[in-house]
Parts: C-alpha cells; structure tokens; sequence
C-alpha cells in the first residue's frame, strides 16, 4: 500500500511521541520495518502540517478506531455465543 509523504512524517511523529515503535506500528496497522525505515528518514524532520490535527493524523486515528471496532465487534460475537450456550437448558448439569 502506498502511504503519503505526510502520513509517514505524522507515523514517525507517533512513534516517536510514544516511544514504542512496535505498538505504534501495531495501532496503525503498518510493519514495524516500514516505520522503522520512515523512522530513518523522516526522524528528525517536523510533521508535514502543523497546528491542529493533520489529515494524515485524521486518518490515522480512524484507522485506529475502525481497527478496534472490529475487535470489539468480534468480541461481542464471542460473548453472545457463549450467553446462548450458557443459557440453554441443561447447559449447566440443571433441568
């Protein structure tokens, strides 16, 4: 996937921010070899935009939520599964 210039800067600027690139790299949904690359190039540079919150970080948080959505999403799955199978009669040895 081809990431912008801008994203890659606000990517580092995360991860630099944090201070852990793996968790970074985990919340954007990128690999940790690509920032660790941007990382090299960019590091020392400013975020492309400055003063408020960037399309890239916009689109980064997004990203973000929408990724823990769908973990919640699969979590309650789970949960409403194991609610039916509980609750059915004579799940729990009664009757």
């Amino acid at each position: 996937m081809g990431y912008t210039e801008a994203y890659k800067q606000e990517a580092v600027a995360k991860a630099q921010a944090s201070g852990n690139m793996s968790q970074t790299a985990r919340e954007l949904g990128i690999g940790y070899a690509s920032l660790q690359r941007w990382t090299k190039r960019y590091g020392d540079q400013k975020p492309a935009e400055s003063g408020g919150a960037s399309s890239a970080q916009l689109a980064m948080r997004v990203a973000q939520l929408e990724r823990q959505l769908a973990e919640r999403e699969v979590q309650l799955e789970v949960l409403k599964k194991a609610i039916s199978i509980v609750s059915q009669p004579g799940a729990n040895g009664t009757r």
